[in-house]
């Protein structure tokens, strides 16, 4: 008889101990499955890509695609003067003859007084050049200038993963038409 009392006493710690670590096996798997896929997904907001559609909708998200570019990967010196990410830019915008020419000035706001030096500058042709252009300080040289295609550009915002940075910097973009 008392063989059998440690029997069932040996039988029912055993049935005990499992029963809590099966209990804390269900305590640790999440009840909603909800929670566990939303706890893999990234926080942050996907930004859409920058395409030719979207400068064509945004023209200022082109000039700020332009910008990026100039001041990220070209091997222009003075460009880097536009390369305040806080201040900003102003674009003027000068028709000349059917060929716009964009003057680019740090600061968005910057005033007519300011203006002394002569700025950067870019042209975009209707085959999808865009000739970077910088007046060379203090020098008789040429002006330096380097030509890269909006599909190179595009494709280097991609490559560099800046969509969200461009179209952040639109917001600290001004322009301003001459006509």
């Amino acid at each position: 008889m008392k063989k059998s009392r440690y029997w069932m006493a040996g039988l029912l710690t055993l049935v005990l101990i499992i029963g809590i670590a099966d209990i804390g096996l269900f305590r640790s798997t999440p009840t909603n499955p909800k929670s566990s896929t939303s706890a893999r997904q990234p926080s942050a907001k996907t930004v859409a890509p920058i395409t030719k559609s979207a400068w064509a909708k945004q023209p200022k998200l082109k000039y700020a695609s332009i910008i990026y570019y100039a001041v990220h990967h070209l091997k222009i010196q003075r460009w880097q003067e536009v390369s305040d990410f806080e201040l900003g830019w102003q674009v003027e915008i000068y028709p000349n003859d059917g060929h716009p020419k964009y003057l680019v000035w740090p600061d968005a706001h910057i005033q007519a007084d300011a203006k002394q030096l002569q700025p950067n500058w870019f042209t975009i042709t209707a085959s999808g050049q865009v000739t970077y252009d910088s007046f060379t300080v203090h020098s008789f040289r040429q002006d330096q200038t380097a030509t890269v295609s909006t599909d190179q550009i595009l494709a280097q915002l991609r490559q560099d993963h800046a969509a969200k940075k461009v179209r952040a910097m639109v917001a600290r973009l001004s322009v301003v038409h001459h006509h």
